[in-house]
């Protein structure tokens, strides 16, 4: 694969790379896999919540703390993102690039802000199984945006890592005019 800035490596300095590792190139990164499993958990239920409160002409009265349509909204909008996080992570998957960064970072920034305003409600009315469902959920989201930031220092500092650019590497057998 070429990327636009670069030019093609002459076939003579091409390494050629193993089945096995060109299968571990080809996986995506393990914090695009981890939100991935977040968002899987997030859109249907945020997103039934919020739908549930946007419809409900009653839902105000059954559950106090979810009165205000305007975080419904701002509920439903954000499982609707992570649908369009899931999407992009399975196209991704399928052509064998990278996520697109920016959906994600845009997403989990949103999702920790309304948890925490849906949190900050349920911490004044005192029920005990709505602080622990947001604590929760707080955490899980806590865990993503940490393995994303650890993976992105990761990156930029060259460990762990494969760069997406071809570099020139050394043939794997040597030749006997080298030895």
């Amino acid at each position: 694969m070429v990327w636009l800035d670069e030019k093609p490596l002459p076939r003579s300095s091409r390494r050629s790379i193993p089945p096995w590792e060109a299968g571990m190139r080809s996986s995506p990164r393990l914090g695009a896999v981890n939100v991935a499993l977040v968002a899987l958990y997030f859109a249907p239920v945020w997103g039934g919540d919020g739908l549930r409160a946007l419809t409900s002409p009653f839902h105000g009265f059954e559950d106090p703390v979810h009165a205000s349509n305007a975080l419904a909204g701002l509920k439903f909008v954000i499982a609707i993102g992570f649908l369009a996080y899931l999407i992009d992570f399975a196209r991704a998957l399928a052509v064998g690039r990278d996520v697109n960064r920016e959906t994600l970072d845009v997403v989990l920034v949103l999702a920790a802000f309304t948890l925490s305003l849906w949190a900050w409600a349920a911490l004044r009315a005192g029920d005990a199984g709505l602080i622990r469902l947001h604590a929760t959920q707080f955490l899980l989201l806590s865990g993503a945006m940490i393995v994303l930031l650890i993976e992105q220092q990761m990156q930029e500092a060259g460990i762990g890592g494969t760069s997406r650019r071809p570099q020139p590497a050394a043939p794997l057998v040597e030749t006997a005019a080298a030895a």
